[in-house]
Parts: structure tokens; sequence; C-alpha cells
């Protein structure tokens, strides 16, 4: 429900042409980036402590998408981080 309000809030910003977010929003997109970094941690350090070799793949696939996801959120707020001369 989170998701999807801040999925709305993001549409309606783009739509009025406005790049800056919000205390708000940079607090909640800081926290997803630090969920999305743990997370890409702990699964990293279990992939590389598993013996199994699908429960290896498996843990490594998951750390990949969560290294995906820290990458999007990233470029996300450094897309809205630019001056406003350049946008």
């Amino acid at each position: 429900m989170q998701n999807n309000q801040m999925q709305q809030n993001q549409g309606q910003q783009m739509q009025q042409g406005q790049a800056m977010l919000t205390s708000k929003n940079l607090t909640i997109l800081e926290d997803m980036l630090n969920y999305e970094s743990l997370n890409y941690k702990k699964l990293d350090m279990y992939s590389q402590s598993c013996n199994d070799p699908q429960l290896k793949d498996v843990c490594s696939k998951a750390a990949q998408l969560h290294k995906q996801h820290f990458n999007m959120l990233f470029n996300y707020l450094n897309s809205h981080n630019k001056p406003a001369q350049q946008q």
C-alpha cells in the first residue's frame, strides 16, 4: 500500500513538472536503499557460504535482484538531484 502511494505521488510530481523530492519521499528512498543494500549483502553472504549448488544459485540470483533494485532506486534519486539548469 505504501508503495502504491509512493508511485502515485511520483506520478503526480512528474505530471506537474516537479523534479524536487519532498523530505518524506527522501526518507522513504533512504529506507528503501538501506533495505535493498542489506538484503543484497545478506544474500551474497549466504550464497558464498552455501554448499548446495541449487541453494547457492537461488541466493545468488536473489542477491542480484536486490542489487538491481538498489541501482534503480539510486539512479532515480540521482535523476532528481540535478540542478534546475541541467533539467
